[in-house]
């Protein structure tokens, strides 16, 4: 019985879904199935009888040298491991093999199992060697490259190419490695569509498209030619699609025989299209990235990172070359006022206007960014200052035609700054710093012009950050003051309520002026740490008054604009009044147009809840600024406050009369107080009281004065009797 089905080994064996070897005691094959057979691509009667190295490379013991007169493969006894096996035509299989050790009638034998892993092998290993190049290499030409010349190298009978479909639905040839570069360049602009080859029809259908037999494929009109003159019999194009199933490229196979792909082939391609999309989207967002890096989003002009490393260049250019360059430092004109009374929206319209104007007056040689906000910079290459005069006026001209933004028609005016290297500086930060100062001396001079950069701003630049120290210091160490000018109501002989002014008498400096230091503070970031010294010491005084008996009504302070920008702003205001055990209705906060018009959002959200808490609120300056009756009809506000500049036109002029008589009216209509500031003469009170106005300020009763004084002016003034 034991006899009769040994008989049937070999036919068990031959039936073996696997691959199986019998190597006998000498290395010589004794046994070699049809699945043999198919993995290693030989028959089986030139195998049977040869040595097992014919199958197999000789294996290494754990000291790496090869056994004497063995193949080794005892080594391999009760292990599974992966080798790879070379076939007749050069082509390269994977297979998993396991080896036993058997013995039948006292002769020991070896059973070799192996099962062909040839898919899985190339699907991990094309991804583990592409992936690593990816990780290492930021060019998508590269990486595409190598993945066609891998897929070669597993299936030598496939020519690959990867092309890319852009935006305009053409395809764009990115890696082609076998295919001469004539070929390449006549096929990298593509046009996809029912009636292209079968690349562009792949893209089209976003789906697989085979053209088994080129020559005589009557679907493929264009190209067709150049492919057979290559030698090219059949191609087979597979779509790549991103995540979102939009096609983004074709991945082609071309063999040199009529046929159809295999599986192998089936496999490559995807595990190809699924790293080409990685590879594609990866590069993709690589370039976002660097466009987010290096450009700005609204005008897409470089930034000022690229205008960094760009100008670097050019200036070490000008060094080798012993040339010249220029920096044009160039600011719109009144750009906030289009932003307040448009909107953003017509701000950004605007800029990308001035934008395409700068980069098409500009030579190709030349850099252009956008620096900031509504400022740009121009860096002229190989310009001295006569080149740079003529490009700064011919670009006044080209940047003040008129445009349409939106429904309103522009002329929009700009500054320019121009400074030279190497006389104004050898780097660009100084190049920049010094071109910004002449811009503001372009400003100084009228706007819409342009201004070289000169010593002298070079020393007023310098006072100016002396100025700025000084200020810091001064702040930091309380040596600012703060002065009081009184409030009379006209009508009633009474003090209405006082006005907190800062004051600044420096010790290096002598007095320096509110209207010099306090847009100094705006500048360099110190106003709201002068706001609330201001708010406080304002508050402190009133409180230390009333304990000492003097009636004062009420305090004002004026605040910033930017003050407005602050959400902790009224939990300060609160805090103060609190600590100086003072009344809401004690502090009146003085604000300008400016305010009404800004465009942080925050702004009108902490004047209501400043008027919650029931902190006053005025309207200083009025009739100066931008603002309209519809901003003032929705604001929580109790006076108009008369900006001075009309009180001292008003006796001779009847315009301002006029004005002036409209903003009493105003107020009355809208049941707010009105009062008039910079009274000088008994003229102007008694023109002001027969409009209306009830409460004034100004020298004609008091110029603002010191805490002292402003005490002796109240007992001297107690009953303000000599004002009627």
């Amino acid at each position: 019985m034991h006899m009769s089905i040994a008989q049937f080994y070999p036919q068990i064996l031959e039936q073996a879904e696997n691959a199986i070897v019998v190597v006998d005691e000498d290395d010589s094959i004794v046994f070699f199935n049809s699945n043999a057979e198919r993995l290693w691509g030989r028959n089986r009667d030139t195998v049977q009888g040869a040595d097992i190295s014919l199958l197999m490379p000789p294996l290494k013991d754990d000291q790496q040298t090869q056994l004497p007169n063995q193949s080794g493969i005892n080594l391999l006894v009760g292990h599974h491991v992966e080798l790879p096996i070379e076939r007749p035509n050069h082509t390269r299989v994977w297979a998993e093999i396991s080896v036993s050790r058997i013995e039948i009638t006292g002769r020991a034998l070896y059973l070799i199992i192996a099962k062909n892993i040839t898919l899985h092998k190339v699907h991990k290993a094309l991804r583990h060697h592409v992936l690593q190049v990816m990780v290492n290499t930021e060019s998508l030409q590269e990486v595409l490259s190598l993945l066609c010349q891998e897929i070669n190298r597993i299936a030598p009978e496939i020519s690959v190419s990867i092309a890319k479909l852009n935006a305009n639905g053409r395809l764009y040839m990115l890696a082609a490695p076998d295919f001469p570069s004539e070929y390449i360049s006549q096929t990298s602009d593509v046009e996809i569509g029912p009636q292209s080859s079968p690349p562009g029809l792949a893209a089209f259908r976003g789906e697989p498209v085979l053209a088994r037999d080129i020559e005589n494929d009557p679907g493929w009109t264009t190209g067709k030619h150049e492919v057979l003159k290559l030698g090219y019999k059949a191609c087979w194009a597979v779509p790549i699609k991103a995540r979102d199933s939009r096609v983004i490229g074709v991945l082609v196979f071309y063999y040199r025989v009529c046929r159809r792909p295999n599986k192998l082939h089936a496999q490559l391609a995807e595990v190809a299209t699924s790293l080409c999309m990685l590879a594609m989207e990866q590069a993709q967002s690589r370039a976002r990235i660097h466009h987010l890096a290096f450009f700005d989003n609204l005008t897409n002009l470089p930034n000022r990172s690229l205008l960094n490393v760009q100008a670097s260049q050019a200036i070490a250019q000008a060094v080798r070359d012993n040339a010249q360059l220029a920096v044009l430092f160039i600011d719109v004109d009144h750009f906030k006022q289009v932003n307040d009374s448009l909107g953003h929206p017509a701000g950004d319209a605007l800029l990308c206007i001035i934008a395409e104007r700068l980069r098409e007056a500009i030579r190709e040689v030349d850099i252009l960014c956008r620096y900031s906000g509504d400022e740009f910079v121009i860096v002229l290459t190989q310009c001295d200052s006569v080149h740079a005069t003529d490009l700064a006026g011919r670009l006044l001209s080209v940047l003040s035609a008129s445009c349409q933004v939106g429904e309103v028609s522009l002329a929009p005016a700009c500054s320019i700054g121009i400074s030279l290297f190497p006389e104004d500086g050898r780097d660009m930060d100084t190049l920049i710093h010094t071109a910004d100062m002449a811009m503001y001396q372009a400003k100084q001079k009228g706007r819409n012009c342009f201004s070289f950069f000169s010593g002298q701003l070079n020393l007023l630049a310098k006072e100016r950050f002396a100025l700025e120290s000084a200020l810091r210091e001064a702040l930091e160490t309380n040596r600012l003051k703060l002065y009081y000018q009184p409030q009379v109501n006209i009508e009633s002989h009474l003090l209405h309520g006082i006005e907190a002014l800062a004051r600044w008498n420096d010790l290096q400096f002598g007095y320096i002026s509110p209207t010099r230091f306090i847009p100094l503070a705006e500048k360099c970031g110190l106003m709201s740490y002068l706001s609330r010294w201001v708010l406080n010491e304002a508050c402190r005084q009133l409180a230390q008054w009333r304990q000492r008996g003097f009636t004062i009504p009420s305090v004002s302070v004026n605040l910033s604009p930017s003050d407005f920008h602050n959400l902790k702003l009224p939990q300060y205001l609160e805090a103060i009044l609190r600590s100086h055990g003072l009344l809401p209705g004690d502090l009146l906060i003085e604000i300008t147009e400016n305010v009404l018009m800004d465009s942080n959002p925050n702004a009108m959200r902490i004047i209501n809840e400043i008027h919650a808490l029931g902190v006053r609120l005025s309207i200083d300056d009025f009739g100066t600024g931008y603002s309209s009756l519809a901003y003032l009809r929705n604001l929580p506000i109790d006076e108009l406050k008369l900006d001075q500049s009309f009180v001292h036109d008003l006796v001779r002029d009847r315009s301002t009369r006029a004005l002036t008589n409209a903003v009493m009216h105003i107020s009355d209509s809208m049941n707010l107080l009105a009062v008039a500031e910079g009274v000088e003469h008994s003229t102007q009170r008694n023109l002001l009281k027969a409009q209306g106005y009830q409460i004034v300020q100004g020298n004609l009763f008091s110029p603002p004065l010191p805490p002292e004084e402003l005490e002796n002016w109240l007992g001297e003034n107690l009953s303000f009797t000599q004002w009627r």
